[in-house]
């Protein structure tokens, strides 16, 4: 008969869908050898060994399995970005970390605020006249100078 720790066994049915759960892959595990298992996993837990699992103690194991799977998950990216194998990212290869197509594209908002016309079309004049008032919007003292504590009365600072 196939063996896997219990927790495993455990984990996988409380994370996967219920037909995953009851798959014949998953062995069957027998008292014994599952006390076996909640022993070790209170040792594991159990980081000073006095026979009591502190909260700090369960922080602690979960920084660790934390740490552990962001490196896992560090070395992914990382082999699938290292194209050579060799080892090392070259700047071409580190440059695919980038993803502009994650960063949202609109134009609406601002050719609403800038083309005064509607025409599709964004003039010099258009673009001054709409940021001038802006400009203007903010001066509250109309002196021709946004101080920051102007700023922060329009909400663009605190």
């Amino acid at each position: 008969m196939r063996y896997v720790s219990i927790a495993t066994v455990m984990a996988l049915a409380a994370l996967a869908p219920p037909a995953l759960a009851q798959d014949a892959d998953v062995p069957s595990v027998n008292r014994g050898d599952f006390v076996a298992s909640m022993n070790a996993e209170f040792a594991r837990l159990d980081g000073d060994g006095d026979g009591r699992v502190t909260r700090a103690e369960v922080e602690a194991s979960q920084r660790q399995a934390a740490q552990a799977e962001a490196l896992r998950q560090n070395r992914l990216v990382f082999d699938r970005l290292d194209a050579d194998g060799n080892g090392t990212l070259t700047p071409d290869e580190f440059a695919q970390l980038a993803n502009p197509a994650a960063i949202p594209i609109d134009a609406a908002p601002m050719m609403a605020q800038l083309d005064g016309d509607g025409d599709g079309l964004i003039t010099l004049v258009e673009h001054r006249t709409a940021t001038q008032a802006n400009f203007d919007r903010i001066d509250g003292d109309r002196d021709g100078v946004v101080t920051p504590a102007e700023m922060r009365v329009a909400g663009i600072i605190r």
